[in-house]
């Protein structure tokens, strides 16, 4: 009899007839969703094809740069790097040519020759002084050699 009832039934006509907007009202989708087993959803989603769609220029420009290098592990970083590559990279002639090696060695001699008439100053006036001693012994003159003026002491000053 049910076959019977089910071969005389125009299920595209019974469709028409049924109002999906009062049946969809019905449904309670947070059940309806408890049932649906997400893992299977994925398993059928071609994520080449997702993909394709997404706008990465669009993602990118969403990443916090500051926020993703402090959470780098900057040793582990250093540590792929092949220092030897980059220092085969760099071209010695041209940094040479940009150098001013002229004005380093003239910088570095005058602070040497510098230091040396300094040094020099600083023998005379010993040499100096101690003539000055000599001489005086010399002579018997113990009243010393003279010199400059004493510097005025702050509570003098006018």
């Amino acid at each position: 009899m049910i076959d019977l009832v089910l071969e005389a039934l125009d299920v595209n006509a019974l469709i028409e007839r049924i109002n999906l907007n009062a049946v969809l009202a019905r449904v309670e989708l947070n059940d309806l969703l408890r049932r649906v087993d997400l893992n299977e959803v994925l398993d059928q989603v071609d994520l080449n094809q997702v993909l394709d769609r997404v706008d990465l220029n669009q993602a990118l420009d969403r990443v916090d740069v500051d926020r993703l290098v402090a959470r780098l592990d900057i040793d582990k970083l250093i540590a792929r790097v092949d220092i030897n590559e980059i220092a085969g990279r760099i071209d010695i002639e041209a940094l040479v040519k940009n150098t001013d090696l002229g004005a380093l060695m003239v910088s570095s001699s005058t602070n040497i020759a510098t230091e040396a008439v300094d040094l020099g100053r600083s023998h005379a006036v010993s040499l100096d002084d101690t003539l000055a001693r000599w001489v005086s012994r010399l002579r018997r003159n113990h009243t010393g050699r003279a010199g400059p003026p004493g510097l005025v002491s702050p509570q003098e000053e006018p």
